[in-house]
């Protein structure tokens, strides 16, 4: 099932699952495990560290936020 191709945000070594955005990849560090079946989580080249400011860039040039507009309340 593993493609071999480095290409995700994260993927878990037990059943293969992959997420493919860069905030999913935020999320499941705090998890710390894969949510389907509790396995070990590997992180790709989509899934950069927090701290790398160039990870950050790109997901602060596609925010919702700034795509959509502020919502309204």
């Amino acid at each position: 099932m593993r493609s071999g191709m480095s290409d995700f945000a994260a993927r878990c070594t037990d059943c293969g699952f992959t997420w493919n955005t860069p905030a999913m990849a935020d999320g499941l560090r705090v998890l710390g495990a894969c949510p389907k079946c509790k396995g070990e989580l590997e992180f790709g080249t989509r899934g950069m560290a927090a701290g790398d400011v160039r990870a950050e860039r790109r997901v602060a040039a596609t925010a919702p936020h700034l795509v959509l507009g502020l919502p309204r309340v």
